[in-house]
């Protein structure tokens, strides 16, 4: 299957935005003196992973958007959002499970990419790039 470019583009407006927030994150770690090198990696774990979850949504709508059966496309996207949650639910237990890792630090990015999408609306709104219905 070819990956459309819209699914690229809007996992790489996804992947800055968790990428700036992550990096907020980590500073305010810094600020309040609780930063260590697995702070850091706690971060970047739970924002690779966030950004994981987008690319594969994208890549399940693009997959049940093709012409065909409508039961088979509800189908594709319920199992893909119940697997797409079940790894989810994985990272986050690993951060709380490792020792080493920081929960925190580990469950914020995973919220990241709605932030991003919010802020991006908001954007758009104000740049007066809102769809017109």
């Amino acid at each position: 299957m070819k990956i459309q470019k819209a699914v690229w583009q809007e996992t790489a407006h996804i992947a800055t935005g968790t990428a700036a927030l992550t990096a907020v994150m980590l500073a305010v770690f810094t600020v309040i003196g609780k930063f260590t090198p697995m702070v850091a990696v706690s971060g970047l774990l739970g924002a690779v992973a966030a950004v994981l979850n987008f690319f594969l949504l994208g890549l399940t709508v693009q997959k049940a958007t093709k012409p065909g059966n409508e039961k088979r496309s509800r189908a594709i996207m319920q199992f893909s959002y119940s697997m797409r949650m079940l790894f989810q639910m994985l990272v986050l237990f690993c951060g709380f499970a490792v020792p080493a890792l920081h929960w925190v630090a580990v469950a914020c990015p995973l919220l990241f990419p709605r932030v991003t999408i919010f802020f991006m609306g908001l954007f758009q709104k104000f740049a007066g790039k809102e769809e017109k219905s």
